[in-house]
């Protein structure tokens, strides 16, 4: 049976979302990977090696040395290589192994708002929070027993905008995708609350606050325009179990009283999260709603083409 223009039949709605995309994942917090710093992370059954340089270069490769695979998580940081705890094979940033023709697997990393972001794919689109003028918060690191696609269409849910945060939408909201890249939303709200944050939101934004949401797949970016300020949020969202392991730092842009700034947008985006994980905690995400901009969302997810597996699973 046919589908009329523009209306997405109940087939697709419950078609399944990809649980490990192509695209960036947060691995890490900054802080938690200062220079010599060794760390473990799983990226869609890929067991991989995090490490930052005495110069403070970032690198990530394969998590078994390719000379007998010892993993790499037990050895160290030797200036600027990882050296093997096994037979002390000393590995480069680029995978290469110093003084031999072997070398492993080495993946794109960055450091960004913060957060230390692995890219599982090749040519993903590069998720930006801010800009080059903006001072970050230290991440902050949650667990939380949902998945992260619930998570994403929380910040695209704006029917809960007005029931659980409290919100009235001034404009209506637009969506735009660019499929396998990013999907967009553009709202303007104002505040209706009246807890101690809702009041201060108010004060602040003048009753006009200016959000763009940008999903990169399990990244995603909130940038808010108070009017005589801009603030930003980076969000990592990587599948830990059945659940997420959440990365959240917040921004600002430079200029007099930093700190206050960056104290006060950390409360205000914190306040604004606990509601939501006071909510979504423990939620099975049904993609069979009946909302445009939800659907949307979902559309391109499933644009996003999933990470290969290992070999041999």
């Amino acid at each position: 049976m046919s589908t009329a223009p523009g209306v997405v039949d109940l087939a697709t709605r419950r078609a399944a979302l990809p649980d490990w995309p192509q695209g960036w994942y947060v691995v890490a917090r900054a802080s938690d990977l200062p220079p010599r710093g060794v760390r473990t992370a799983r990226i869609a059954g890929h067991d991989i090696v995090l490490f930052r340089t005495a110069q403070g270069v970032l690198g990530a490769l394969d998590a078994h040395c390719p000379h007998m695979g010892a993993h790499l998580g037990r050895g160290r940081v030797d200036g600027e290589h990882l050296e093997c705890a096994l037979h002390c094979w000393r590995l480069a940033t680029d995978g290469g192994v110093c003084g031999r023709d072997q070398r492993t697997r080495a993946w794109p990393v960055r450091e960004h708002a913060g957060l230390v972001m692995l890219e599982a794919g090749q040519g993903r689109m590069v998720p930006e929070a801010g800009g080059e003028d903006f001072d970050w918060t230290r991440a902050t690191l949650l667990e939380i027993d949902t998945p992260w696609h619930g998570l994403v269409a929380n910040g695209f849910d704006m029917v809960h905008l007005c029931t659980v945060h409290r919100r009235d939408l001034l404009e209506t909201p637009r969506v735009t995708t660019e499929p396998g890249k990013r999907c967009t939303l553009h709202y303007v709200s104002r505040v209706r609350g009246n807890e101690w944050s809702d009041r201060l939101m108010r004060w602040l934004s003048r009753d006009r606050i200016d959000v763009r949401v940008h999903c990169y797949g399990p990244v995603t970016t909130v940038e808010t325009d108070l009017g005589f300020t801009r603030t930003s949020a980076c969000i990592g969202m990587t599948p830990a179990g059945a659940g997420t392991r959440l990365f959240v730092s917040f921004g600002v842009r430079r200029g007099p009283f930093r700190r206050l700034r960056l104290a006060l947008t950390r409360a205000l985006f914190t306040a604004f999260l606990r509601r939501d994980l006071g909510v979504v905690e423990g939620m099975k995400l049904r993609t069979d709603v009946d909302d445009a901009i939800l659907q949307k969302l979902f559309e391109f997810l499933r644009t996003l083409r999933p990470v290969r597996p290992v070999a041999g699973e």
